[in-house]
């Protein structure tokens, strides 16, 4: 986008016009079109910039859209581009390419440019090539004239350099030379991208369920705090796996918003190089990873008022990622002269708040996560001896009423410890109920239908033979969560109900119990209509014990 050079500058000539652009935009776009709408001082008016691919096949496409795009920013800012829009098309050759070469190559993007801008009602009035320190001027068509012209030089007093430099100011850097402080070279670090990739797989595993990934979070936010206390100090590089982890936890938005929480003046040199450093790793095939990187970097950048920096971050997030949210929002918040610090305090309030959520998630989960003391070896005993047992019963038709009925003959019996002291439930039993509630039907029968009295023993006893889900017989817990949840529901707890019911989904993304109690707790349902249902077919459960008199 623009900046605003001197209004003094005097643009007189073809040449001071073409030799202007990267003083306008602070600095000079490598293989970019370049538009700018003169105001009643040129460098009045905005600006854009739009990259030129690579192949030339793509380039009427960008054209156009560059146009639509350009018309709609200066309606926007108030400008009419009526009233003329100076085009530039920069490219420089390529290996097998003359100057004059790539200047042919341009020469239909200007005619595709002056189309498309006439078809959105704005008048162009010169297209600039610039090619190797050359300009070329398409508008004009005297042949031999105005092609491959050298860019006028500081010895000239007329020109835009000299009286630039008599301001003292200077044009600023190249595109190419920007980037490279963020880009990942062409040579690539294998042994690096090896070990990203097995970082992606093992972070992929981590977040499989709800604590998985609130754990990975809290470690990502520390290792954050980490590598940017190391980068003040003085570092330069991470070792391969603290980087490797901390590009795949930054694909976690909380992550994210932690990084954007240290961007405190004192840190911005800090947190630009550790996110250019970041960034800079992600070589092909893995540029999707450096997404999160580069927006940090664009944030920072942003925050030290180097707008050039953080725009052509962003551009790079947004061509491997065009639907990645933060980066749009700060490259709209950059065209729109926002705040960076309002993003900033945004997300501090949104990473204190996801890190109380993950807090309060794991003292809800200790009511019915999985054991890991000295009992875990116990239960993991009675249930493997209990599988074999449940196997051997379910393999007739009486052999399941006889185990769904006596599961909750068993489930009555334990329920009544529980009610009257401390729980004293066999390993065994334990066992057996959780095999026999693995039968849906049985499930349904446990459902807390009673007083309000009877929930906190329920509570009680689902949690504990949650916890008893030991691996590998983790994939037993559903329906303990899912009654659990349920009578949290009923004691208006829906947080743990929720997360209850969310981990139990984790487990098995089908297990539609949950699902439906899950969705009833979203839309604010009331559970009085959910427990008229399970009343009612706890009856039919009762009633159905005759046919064990049948067989």
């Amino acid at each position: 986008m623009s900046s605003t050079p001197d209004n003094a500058i005097k643009v007189t000539s073809l040449g001071n016009l073409a030799e202007i652009l990267p003083y306008l935009l602070g600095h000079y776009p490598d293989d970019s079109i370049a538009l700018h709408a003169p105001g009643p001082n040129f460098s009045d008016g905005p600006t854009m910039t739009c990259p030129l691919p690579d192949d030339p096949a793509e380039w009427k496409d960008t054209a156009e859209l560059a146009a639509r795009r350009f018309v709609a920013y200066a309606h926007d800012r108030g400008h009419d581009p009526g009233e003329g829009v100076i085009v530039y098309l920069c490219r420089e050759p390529r290996p097998d390419e003359t100057p004059w070469d790539t200047a042919a190559l341009l020469a239909p993007v200007a005619d595709w440019l002056t189309t498309a801008l006439g078809q959105q009602r704005a008048d162009v009035l010169q297209t600039i090539g610039l090619v190797a320190n050359r300009w070329w001027a398409f508008e004009c068509t005297t042949e031999g004239c105005c092609e491959g012209q050298p860019l006028p030089t500081a010895d000239d007093p007329t020109s835009v350099a000299a009286q630039m430099a008599r301001l003292d100011r200077t044009s600023g850097p190249r595109t190419r030379d920007i980037v490279k402080e963020f880009r990942a070279a062409a040579s690539a670090d294998t042994d690096f991208l090896k070990a990203l990739d097995t970082a992606i797989d093992q972070f992929n595993t981590r977040c499989a369920t709800s604590a998985g990934r609130d754990a990975t979070l809290t470690s990502t936010c520390a290792q954050i705090d980490a590598a940017v206390s190391q980068f003040r100090a003085g570092a330069t590089t991470l070792n391969r796996t603290l980087a490797t982890q901390l590009l795949v936890g930054l694909h976690d938005d909380g992550a994210v918003e932690a990084g954007m929480a240290h961007t405190d003046d004192d840190d911005l040199p800090h947190a630009r190089r550790l996110w250019a450093y970041l960034a800079r790793h992600c070589a092909d095939p893995f540029t999707q990873e450096a997404v999160p990187a580069l927006t940090l970097y664009a944030f920072v950048t942003w925050r030290q008022d180097d707008l050039i920096a953080a725009r052509l971050a962003l551009r790079d997030a947004l061509t491997a990622d065009p639907e990645y949210d933060l980066a749009v929002g700060i490259h709209l918040g950059t065209i729109d002269g926002e705040d960076p610090r309002d993003f900033r305090t945004a997300a501090r309030e949104n990473c204190d708040h996801r890190m109380a959520h993950v807090q309060h998630a794991v003292q809800v989960a200790s009511e019915y996560r999985p054991v890991t003391d000295s009992t875990a070896e116990r239960h993991r005993e009675a249930l493997d001896a209990a599988t074999e047992y449940d196997d051997a019963q379910a393999s007739t038709y009486r052999g399941q009423l006889l185990a769904r009925y006596g599961t909750i003959d068993i489930i009555g019996g334990a329920l009544a410890d529980f009610r009257n002291g401390p729980p004293q439930l066999m390993d065994e039993i334990a066992a057996r109920i959780i095999l026999g509630l693995q039968d849906p039907e049985t499930r349904d029968a446990a459902l807390s239908t009673g007083d309000e009295n009877d929930l906190p023993a329920e509570r009680q006893l689902w949690g504990y033979l949650a916890r008893s889900c030991v691996p590998p017989h983790t994939d037993k817990a559903p329906p303990l969560l899912a009654l659990l949840g349920w009578v949290a529901w009923r004691q208006n707890d829906t947080v743990t109900a929720s997360h209850a019911f969310s981990d139990a989904l984790d487990i098995d993304p089908h297990y539609r119990l949950a699902k439906h109690m899950l969705e009833g707790i979203r839309t604010e349902c009331d559970p009085a209509a959910f427990l008229a249902i399970f009343r009612e077919a706890d009856r039919r459960f009762a009633a159905g014990r005759a046919d064990l008199d049948n067989l």
